[in-house]
């Protein structure tokens, strides 16, 4: 078991260090079309695996992402392995957190009348590891649908009571299914650790969960500063709540009558430094790039095999946000300078 558990570490380190460089997004930047970024991920970095197995010799932009995507989770697949044989489960985390983005992002699309974007954008690949049909979810035509393609899973009765809500939009979905989230991840790291390793743990995670719920206000105050009930979530108690943020924080951040105050609290809390007005960045960009600093920190000097495998897949799926970006950039014609700005780095 120790064994094994050092081999986590290790290992996701190892990942780590085959990271893409400066260099590598400089020249696949300057790449005049989705060809040239395959042949350069082919004989340039560790994606090169992944983009020949798949034995394709001309790449549309969905494809090549299907295919970088892959290589995130064949990392994923070699962690667990390990993970395994340590008796852990954790890996369920990461399969959770995939499923019910898939089913909020189906949710969202279907009520904003746009779901015929989800099926251009299903990963094949994932579909396959995952414990819902993700085609039958972008096949359904009403949230009955959806929630009728869950009826076998985990997620059909949670649906169904959101069905039943008093109130049906996509604010209800979002709550219930982001709190059913926070339960099964306590529940997880009480189960496959204990002591300083769960606590850090804990903090890390709740890192990830704060990014997106300041996020959810900054938008909720700068878009529909009149609509209270969007952040009313936040000034109740809830012992399953995992963040940083102190419940008189949260209040602040609820009662806050515009983006200023959201920043006020923003900087006296654990994420001073989080955000800066003046540096022209998006908030969200902002988040990212102080999560990815924080993940690469946590990284090299934590000695705790799974905050050492959670940062690495955060990393992780940066570095494969950012290629997609620069993948549909290139196929759109985006000048590079506009790509590089969007690239957490």
């Amino acid at each position: 078991m120790k064994y094994a558990s050092n081999a986590v570490l290790a290992l996701s380190r190892a990942f780590y260090g085959k990271r893409l460089t400066k260099e590598d997004y400089d020249a696949m930047l300057h790449c005049k079309t989705v060809g040239e970024i395959a042949q350069y991920l082919t004989f340039k970095t560790p994606y090169s695996t992944e983009i020949t197995q798949s034995g394709m010799t001309s790449f549309p932009a969905r494809g090549l992402e299907e295919l970088v995507s892959k290589h995130r989770f064949s990392s994923f697949e070699s962690l667990c392995r390990y993970e395994m044989a340590i008796g852990d489960a954790f890996y369920r985390y990461f399969i959770l957190r995939d499923e019910i983005d898939q089913i909020e992002r189906a949710t969202l699309l279907l009520l904003g009348g746009n779901k015929e974007i989800y099926l251009e954008r299903v990963n094949s690949f994932l579909d396959k590891h995952l414990s819902i049909d993700l085609f039958a979810i972008g096949r359904a035509n009403s949230l009955e649908e959806i929630a009728s393609s869950l009826q076998k899973t985990a997620y059909g009765e949670l649906y169904e009571r959101c069905l039943h809500a008093p109130k049906i939009d996509y604010l209800t979905f979002e709550q219930t299914f982001e709190s059913y989230f926070v339960k099964q991840v306590k529940a997880l790291c009480k189960r496959c650790f204990s002591g300083g390793e769960e606590k850090t743990l804990q903090a890390l995670i709740a890192r990830t969960l704060d990014r997106s719920l300041i996020e959810r206000v900054w938008r909720a105050k700068r878009f529909y500063p009149s609509s209270a009930d969007l952040c009313a979530d936040l000034a109740k108690k809830d012992e399953d709540t995992l963040t940083l943020f102190s419940a008189r924080e949260r209040k602040a951040l609820a009662d806050a009558a515009g983006v200023a105050d959201v920043a006020a609290v923003i900087e006296k809390s654990a994420y001073r430094g989080w955000l800066d007005s003046k540096c022209g960045r998006s908030v969200e960009y902002q988040l990212e790039q102080s999560l990815y600093d924080y993940c690469a920190k946590e990284i090299r000097f934590s000695s705790y095999p799974s905050v050492v495998m959670f940062c690495y897949l955060q990393l992780s799926r940066i570095e494969t946000n950012n290629l997609v970006r620069i993948i549909e950039g290139v196929k759109f014609g985006v000048s590079p300078q506009v790509i590089e700005q969007n690239l957490i780095i």
